[in-house]
């Protein structure tokens, strides 16, 4: 079998491109209204708690609850790959602070944590996601050394 290197490069900057404007038009302004652009409305997100109704519904509702605590700069996308239909990215989240996260108040901070990105595609959109992304870090980064995770551990000499 024999495979055309040009079709597959194709391939993988059309899925780059979808996500990349789906984080555009979607994550960073937070404009849910138009999730159906990119996504399915039969979802899966992988990533969802167990709790979250099924598609879209429970991406906009993570969405949603995302917001109002943690606004999305922007995505750096640092290296991706695909295989058939599925595409996948190492990514660094660049973030701000804006609302009530794990009982801290807003500080306005910035801050960037890694993840990593999977998406399947049907028909041109997005119909599955796995997502894992390092926001236990969070606490730490937000609280100066003034609480976080860290600080339930000794301080080092």
């Amino acid at each position: 079998m024999s495979v055309d290197v040009a079709t597959l490069e194709e391939e993988k900057e059309r899925y780059y491109r979808h996500v990349g404007e789906f984080r555009k038009t979607v994550f960073v302004p937070g404009t849910l209204d138009r999730v159906r652009e990119f996504v399915h409305d039969d979802v899966v997100d992988h990533f969802a708690p167990a709790s979250d109704p099924p598609g879209i519904e429970g991406f906009v509702k993570r969405f949603t609850a995302a917001q109002g605590a943690i606004k999305g700069l922007s995505i750096d996308v640092l290296t991706s790959a695909y295989d058939g239909d599925v595409y996948f990215q190492i990514i660094a989240l660049n973030l701000q602070h804006t609302g009530d996260f794990m009982g801290m108040p807003a500080t306005g901070k910035t801050f960037t944590i890694g993840g990593f990105d999977a998406f399947r595609f049907r028909d041109g959109k997005i119909s599955e996601h796995w997502g894992v992304y390092d926001v236990s870090k969070i606490p730490d980064l937000l609280a100066d050394g003034n609480g976080g995770w860290s600080s339930m551990w000794p301080k080092q000499a």
